[in-house]
């Protein structure tokens, strides 16, 4: 399978996102990917994602992430 045009799959995540009344909160492009932030899951991406403990300065916070359309899609648990 080809790898898409980054701008294309982003795109095409903003649009599926917002026809499934996803509210996108902050975007970050990183080297390889694009992390995308949003409100609250979808069913779709809910079911597909993973739970990440992260501790910084021992304050303790958890998310979820799923990659969809290539991107990667993050929201606190």
């Amino acid at each position: 399978m080809k790898d898409l045009n980054p701008q294309y799959q982003v795109k095409h995540l903003l649009r599926t996102l917002q026809k499934l009344n996803c509210q996108v909160t902050r975007t970050v492009q990183t080297e390889k990917t694009l992390v995308v932030h949003v409100d609250a899951p979808v069913p779709e991406l809910q079911h597909r994602s993973v739970e990440i403990t992260e501790t910084v300065n021992g304050l303790t916070r958890r998310i979820r992430a799923a990659r969809h359309s290539g991107c990667c899609v993050v929201w606190e648990d």
